[in-house]
């Protein structure tokens, strides 16, 4: 009989010590998962006040004042534009009628660039365009452009 207690007594606390050793690397794994889930946190909070792009170009614009004359002075304004090709938009229109845009129209996009043209057929010429940036990741930019030109006589 105390072959049988001594028996059931060694396979207890042997299970007992398993457990044991079990508890601790669980606990042990459980802080590294969380200092490394903190840091990923920290990652995604930084990347999320950024701008992100899927893509980048560059333009190249030369000065207004340029002349092609010898020992002229020669501008360029190089710019490197981030964009996402199939996530931002910008849409021109005429005006708001009863919250409805009159005559919009969404500008194609080329290599981040979005042109447009437009009659100047008054004297003052108002062009308003929508923009919509946005992004899976990091900040997204909304807002109206407004722009009046008038013409010469």
């Amino acid at each position: 009989m105390n072959k049988a207690i001594i028996i059931v007594l060694l396979t207890f606390l042997t299970f007992s010590c398993t457990d044991i050793n079990q508890t601790e690397n669980t606990v042990a794994k459980i802080k590294s998962l969380r200092a490394e889930n903190d840091s990923l946190k920290k990652i995604v909070e930084e990347v999320n006040s950024k701008y992100v792009f899927d893509s980048i170009s560059f333009r190249e614009i030369y000065g207004k004042n340029n002349n092609y004359g010898r020992n002229a002075d020669f501008e360029v304004e190089l710019l490197v534009v981030g964009y996402n090709p199939n996530k931002s938009y910008f849409v021109k229109y005429d005006s708001i009628v009863d919250g409805q845009k009159i005559n919009p129209d969404t500008l194609p996009q080329s290599n981040g660039g979005f042109k447009y043209k437009t009659k100047l057929t008054e004297e003052i010429n108002n062009i308003w365009i929508e923009m919509d940036m946005v992004n899976e990741y990091g900040q997204e930019k909304q807002g109206v452009l407004h722009e009046s030109i008038r013409t010469k006589n």
